[in-house]
């Protein structure tokens, strides 16, 4: 039995933010805050969209009227990202056996209601079950493969993987401007806000029907422990109300020299075993869509594959950090823009790494 690609698609929210805008709110580092240029130098991010805008006066999400029912601004993306990836395979909603929901950021946080919501919406069949996970900046590779299995025992034949971020309602200037200790060292939450942007990816996973060269042939996951991303409050162990808080003890606070560190490194390492497994070398792939972390990132992960920039095409200039979005948008626009065609059979790697720590691989002939 083969597991193939179906249908993908995207959604990103109208609103584009220019860096200069959020520096102006969230300027960097207290010692010497950045310039436009020196960020994006740094990160190669020039503009990311966001579901709400932020006033520059205050640092505050401005909420539209009417703004907090269902659906949120994720689940409207997730939605949209869906329904293009049925129309991509040319099947209903009623065609699926299962629907994988992947966000850190939902609308309503517990019970997976997001993922329940959508499923309404869609018209799923009530049979048809739908998982909310949470596994950060590495959840495409992760998602794709559980919907893989899911296929592969046979219980299953067509399941959705939508991945979806936003983290524009979340942000002020009251959490994002403080810091942390970490490591000896002081920490501040200034780069969550810089980084990331919203957005939702989608691919509709199918059993393989014909003889066609189309097929999700190999796949390397991995998990470790190693923190690269510290959200110090919220939980059990410090709850709202807990001694000793303050706002920005409920940012996420990301440490940049452990991304910078894990990055090229274990996604080169579990690409090539993806590669290996499936009877493939680096040079053999059309394309890799790569988890959107930072553009100087993702080319050092180039080099190292020998890969080049006409085959490890980027987004994360116009989009930002989409999370574990990123490699699926990434695809979807490139299918939309007739740069590659679903039903090729032309190899693909999707790569992803995230969340303390999971990354990594799947090869796809399309």
């Amino acid at each position: 039995m083969k597991v193939r690609i179906a249908g993908v698609g995207a959604a990103v929210p109208p609103t584009i933010i220019p860096t200069e805008k959020l520096l102006s709110i969230f300027p960097g580092p207290r010692k010497k805050p950045w310039t436009v240029d020196e960020f994006e130098a740094k990160t190669g991010i020039r503009e990311r969209r966001f579901s709400i805008d932020i006033d520059d006066r205050t640092g505050f999400p401005m909420f539209p009227p009417g703004y907090g029912q269902t659906p949120g601004p994720a689940g409207e993306l997730a939605e949209d990202a869906i329904r293009e990836a049925l129309a991509s395979a040319d099947l209903d909603p009623g065609d699926l056996d299962a629907l994988i929901f992947g966000s850190s950021t939902p609308d309503t946080p517990h019970f997976g209601t997001d993922a329940q919501h959508l499923h309404h919406r869609l018209g799923m069949r009530s049979d048809a079950p739908a998982l909310h996970v949470d596994v950060g900046c590495g959840g495409s590779v992760f998602a794709l493969q559980w919907a893989k299995e899911m296929i592969l025992s046979g219980v299953r034949r067509r399941v959705a993987v939508v991945l979806v971020q936003v983290v524009s309602p979340l942000l002020n200037r009251s959490t994002y401007s403080g810091s942390l200790e970490y490591a000896g060292n002081d920490n501040e939450a200034f780069l969550t806000a810089l980084l990331f942007g919203d957005g939702a990816g989608a691919a509709i996973l199918t059993r393989a029907e014909d003889d066609s060269a189309s097929e999700m042939m190999s796949a390397a996951t991995v998990n470790e422990y190693f923190e690269i991303a510290v959200q110090r409050a919220g939980g059990n162990l410090r709850p709202p109300g807990f001694p000793g808080l303050d706002p920005s003890d409920f940012a996420v606070h990301i440490i940049g020299k452990r991304v910078a560190d894990a990055y090229a490194p274990l996604l080169e390492r579990t690409i090539g075993q993806a590669l290996a497994e499936a009877g493939l070398q680096a040079g053999d792939v059309a394309k890799f869509y790569l988890h959107q972390a930072n553009r100087r990132l993702i080319e050092q992960l180039s080099t190292a594959l020998g890969a080049g920039d006409a085959r490890t095409p980027i987004n994360v200039d116009r989009y930002g950090n989409t999370s574990g979005a990123s490699p699926l948008i990434l695809l979807a626009e490139e299918v939309r823009a007739g740069a590659i065609a679903l039903g090729s059979g032309e190899p693909i790697v999707i790569a992803a790494i995230g969340a303390n720590l999971q990354y990594g691989a799947h090869v796809v002939r399309l």
